[in-house]
């Protein structure tokens, strides 16, 4: 029996999707709503970290163009605001790469279309996905746009927020002395949200990324509400202005009389409401569409689990394609039924971490941290845990399982 997928979206689970089921024979069109060369030259879409698992499909996938030493991020210091401020250092099993999609993407494209994949760039709205169906066996829609994710009903017992729990500022600055090595740096501010740095690289090499998390009605939240097209250097000045009250480490390395935006293009903001949708939708003539990452499940960017539970997601629908295709079996209702609730499993872990940490931490989060402060194996540890959302979640989830963490690394005797 031949099969062929349609699947609407280019970002990363929609090209991890495709180049997985390229590499095992199965027939696929790729649907973009943009070229590679518009990708490439528009607005800055994420600030995303690709983890080592993500990495490691890269490598399956021969799609790891940026596995060198020197590009890696290879610890987390993490820092709560106080007096005095709690802080840990942890070193990563497995680096993270902090990665401009406007680069990631379009040479993922590239390497699909180079392998002999059919890319077409069109617009879809939900009713072009109807009308894609009687061409494909399946609709994997991966991506938002155009009204996509209506298609996917929210699942109310598994979206705990109906308002964004943060709003967001991201952009990319000169001026800043890169630490050496490269260090995300995670600073918390209690009740107010959190400022993160990272090495981010982007067309030309590395340049330093800030994220910003505020809750709403806090002090950070203005900073999201500023637009640097309507004066560039009253911007410039009050990201300055947070770092130095927020992130001491990233101001102490920078330079007021250069730091500023590095374009237009590259700052974002907006607020995310985390959701979970229904994972697959009936379509015309008996065929289904299937919601794939952030189209099913959409995360907060506070644990950076966004494009990695993207990446995971598409490696499982791949796989169950394949299994099914090979068993000669049809991508009927039962198979959408079945893989939706795989994939829900799958994700349970990070969606539940991620929407935790959008509250205040329990005492028992703050132990570990307290903990890890002192003893540089729970440090390297946690941080290196932010790769394996189910073990994380496993330690993070109860007092009782944080604490057994915490004595698992007891001198022995």
């Amino acid at each position: 029996m031949t099969t062929t997928i349609g699947i609407v979206g280019a970002g990363i689970a929609g090209l991890h999707l495709a180049l997985y089921l390229q590499k095992h024979g199965i027939g696929v069109t790729l649907y973009s709503d943009r070229a590679a060369e518009e990708l490439s030259s528009g607005k800055l879409p994420s600030s995303v970290a690709l983890m080592g698992a993500t990495l490691g499909r890269d490598g399956e996938l021969g799609t790891n163009h940026w596995e060198r030493p020197e590009l890696g991020t290879f610890a987390v210091d993490i820092r709560v605001a106080g007096d005095p401020p709690l802080v840990l250092h942890g070193a990563l099993t497995q680096p993270f790469l902090f990665i401009d999609m406007r680069v990631y993407l379009p040479t993922l494209m590239k390497d699909f279309t180079s392998r002999g994949g059919k890319l077409v760039v069109a617009r879809c709205t939900a009713a072009d996905v109807g009308r894609l169906a009687a061409g494909h066996d399946l609709v994997a829609v991966t991506t938002g746009r155009d009204g996509l994710t209506s298609m996917f009903p929210r699942v109310a017992e598994r979206s705990p927020y109906e308002q964004p729990q943060r709003r967001l500022l991201a952009g990319l600055f000169r001026g800043v002395r890169f630490p050496d090595p490269f260090v995300m740096k995670f600073n918390i501010v209690p009740g107010q949200g959190e400022v993160f740095e990272n090495q981010f690289l982007t067309h030309g090499g590395h340049v330093t990324c800030l994220l910003i998390e505020a809750v709403p009605g806090g002090v950070l939240e203005a900073l999201t509400h500023l637009r640097y097209e309507a004066d560039p250097c009253a911007f410039n000045a009050s990201v300055l202005a947070a770092l130095k009250e927020h992130a001491p480490d990233t101001y102490a390395r920078a330079d007021p009389a250069t730091f500023a935006l590095t374009s237009p293009r590259d700052t974002l903001s907006g607020a995310i409401v985390p959701t979970v949708r229904r994972g697959w939708a009936p379509l015309p003539g008996g065929r289904f569409a299937m919601a794939v990452g952030d189209t099913h499940i959409t995360h907060d960017p506070l644990t950076g689990q966004g494009a990695n539970a993207a990446s995971r997601a598409a490696w499982l629908l791949g796989r169950l394609l394949v299994e099914r295709t090979r068993a000669g079996g049809r991508v009927d209702e039962p198979f959408c039924v079945d893989a939706e609730q795989r994939l829900w499993e799958d994700a349970r872990a990070t969606t539940e971490w991620s929407n935790a940490f959008l509250q205040p931490p329990p005492a028992h989060a703050i132990g570990l941290l307290v903990a890890g402060a002192q003893n540089p194996a729970i440090a390297n540890a946690f941080v290196s845990n932010f790769n394996d959302p189910n073990r994380q979640w496993q330690v993070l989830s109860s007092p009782d399982a944080t604490a057994a963490f915490i004595a698992g690394f007891a001198p022995a005797g």
